[in-house]
């Protein structure tokens, strides 16, 4: 039996540009997983429920869980693991996910925009572009508004576990947001930053 599981493992494909191994066999049975899911994800899309596309070589290695009326769209060689929560709040709310992106348990909050570029490493972060309830005093009733600013995140970021990105952020490409930090302004590329607020701590070395 185990044999034969193993026959069946290799026939499976790859990640592009991934070379066989130990790693290569939870990716593979990542990528299983996420076509047997694709059935429930469509059922869901036709109850009304969260729009899921998914690009080529999509490997499902924990839990993605979405909630919410609007879209997720994942690119190509998307990698997933642990429990990601990619929930939305509007109908017309879109979350992007770039190409060759690992998500590791990390929770997305969209009632707007948030886009993610190719090759990102996003671990346990707080990824939303809405306040989600208003920070004045009067919080019920009608006529309050809440705030609401996409997010972008450009291409290799590296967002460490505990992070939080808020409304309005964009994050410049090849930078590195540390553990813990709270991002509430925009990074510049090739800048590492932390601390609550976030601020720069340091250069992205470029070798």
């Amino acid at each position: 039996m185990k044999f034969l599981l193993s026959i069946a493992l290799r026939m499976l494909p790859l990640p592009a540009g991934a070379q066989p191994g130990a790693l290569a066999i939870g990716w593979r049975m990542g990528w299983a997983k996420g076509w047997l899911v694709r059935p429930l994800w469509k059922l869901r899309e036709v109850m009304g429920g969260s729009k899921i596309q998914v690009g080529q070589r999509f490997s499902l290695q924990g839990a993605f869980s979405c909630r919410g009326p609007g879209r997720v769209i994942l690119g190509d060689d998307v990698t997933v693991a642990m429990i990601c929560t990619p929930f939305t709040h509007d109908a017309q709310a879109i979350i992007q996910i770039g190409s060759r992106c690992f998500l590791n348990g990390t929770r997305f909050g969209c009632s707007r925009s948030i886009s993610v570029g190719d090759d990102c490493i996003l671990a346990d972060a707080r990824i939303m572009d809405t306040d989600f309830h208003p920070i004045g005093v009067r919080r019920t009733g009608p006529g309050i508004e809440i705030g609401v600013a996409p997010i972008v995140i450009e291409r290799n970021v590296w967002v460490a576990a505990g992070a939080a990105i808020l409304k309005g952020v964009r994050v410049g490409e090849n930078s590195v947001i540390a553990f813990g930090a709270v991002v509430v302004k925009d990074v510049p590329a090739l800048r590492i930053v932390g601390g609550n607020p976030a601020k720069e701590i340091g250069n992205v070395p470029l070798n």
